[in-house]
């Protein structure tokens, strides 16, 4: 980790706006105690919602489409007599999943939950030092618990891809690929990940193992499924995922049609996001080696995974509030600005779907023009725009600044 990551402080108000006041009051290691334990509840309590109070229907689609895979069945069949709605991972992600479907309900979906929170929870440790990254993980946790309770897998994305970038710093070449190979199997988008590599000099190294890695895991399925099965679950996949790119979810695209009623397809402007999301990167190479761009860039990719997502829903936007407290939280210091961006943030995108927000606000406002998406839209700009204006002379002196 670079010397300019370690820079000490901690926000409190920050971490009051979801924890207790006294933060102030704790040591770095009490804080920490505190949230791992409150993480720790949350699973526990999401489990007992959602696996013995009742059986939760999406990790009931996770379970049938392993054994179907098993069984040679088509994964993206309609199955009413065991699940509403459809299964739209991949074959790998039912495979990879078997050791979840084998064992009793209730304990599968408690380390099921494990395995997303700690994925989050060690990711967001991984690129922030011990107090900010205590700061980052109380402002996620919200929606990291709407994730458990929806038992999805957006708390493990998000921790794939922010491990894919910090394998990628520590030019853990292999790792970092199959990271983010494994986020694609789930959902596709986690491949932009592999962008993390434009920054480092081992380029050619991380196409050969992004390569490696990604036939592995579009071949694995042949342990228990025969080629021609396997082929078929793959056309079966694509059909699915094509009669989806008509949805816009919570996204750019949804907002370009509120604000201008016209009925554009999704894919050129996901085209366009994505190359505005790399352009400063690949533009900017000399800002490349500084750890805060490259930090920066992580947060960017986290929220655009969510608003240039044509399937983002309210539990998806875990990713993008991890990438937001990975950028409050390391910022050197907190100006008015910011503190607006983050209250902003806060009340508009993570309390917008909470049971702090009141229902008729809820429907009238956020559900019927999806708009917490505007301040992440908003936020996401802004770390464009500082990636665009991005100064080590100014970052150097905002460390000092921030550590007198």
């Amino acid at each position: 980790m670079p010397a300019d990551a370690e820079a000490t402080g901690c926000r409190a108000p920050l971490l009051a706006v979801y924890i207790a006041p006294m933060h102030a009051l704790l040591s770095a290691t009490a804080a920490r105690r505190f949230a791992a334990a409150l993480w720790i509840v949350a699973v526990i309590a999401a489990t007992a919602q959602q696996g013995l109070a009742h059986q939760n229907n999406n990790y009931l689609i996770f379970r049938a489409a392993s054994l179907h895979l098993v069984h040679g069945q088509d994964l993206y069949a309609a199955y009413p007599a065991l699940h509403f709605d459809f299964f739209k991972y991949s074959p790998t992600f039912a495979l990879l999943f078997l050791p979840f479907a084998l064992l009793p309900f209730a304990l599968s979906m408690l380390l099921w939950n494990a395995l997303n929170a700690g994925a989050l929870w060690i990711g967001i440790g991984a690129v922030l030092p011990t107090r900010r990254a205590t700061v980052a993980r109380a402002v996620v946790f919200l929606d990291m618990l709407g994730s458990l309770q929806n038992v999805q897998s957006n708390a493990l994305v998000a921790g794939l891809i922010i491990l894919t970038f910090a394998a990628y710093e520590r030019r853990h070449t292999v790792l970092g690929s199959l990271a983010a190979g494994i986020g694609a199997a789930i959902k596709i988008f986690p491949v932009v990940g592999v962008t993390f590599a434009l920054c480092h000099p081992r380029k050619f190294r991380v196409v050969a193992a992004v390569l490696v890695t990604t036939l592995v895991l579009l071949a694995l399925p042949l342990l228990v499924t025969p080629w021609t099965t396997l082929m078929t679950q793959y056309s079966s996949w694509q059909a699915i995922e094509n009669r989806d790119t008509v949805d816009r979810g919570f996204t750019v695209m949804q907002m370009v049609e509120l604000l201008l009623h016209r009925d554009w397809p999704n894919l050129p402007i996901q085209i366009i996001g994505a190359v505005a999301l790399m352009a400063p990167v690949i533009v900017r190479r000399a800002q490349q080696r500084e750890w805060r761009f490259r930090l920066t860039y992580l947060c960017s990719v986290l929220v655009f995974c969510v608003i240039f997502n044509h399937q983002s829903e309210s539990p998806t936007f875990v990713i993008a509030v991890a990438g937001a407290a990975i950028w409050f939280a390391s910022l050197p210091r907190m100006s008015r600005w910011t503190w607006a961006l983050l209250i902003l943030f806060v009340v508009g995108t993570i309390l917008a779907s909470s049971d702090a927000m009141p229902n008729v606000v809820q429907r009238e406002v956020f559900d019927r023009y999806h708009a917490k998406t505007i301040p992440a839209i908003i936020l996401w700009l802004v770390m464009q725009w500082q990636l665009w204006t991005f100064s080590p002379a100014e970052a150097i002196s905002a460390d000092v600044a921030s550590a007198s």
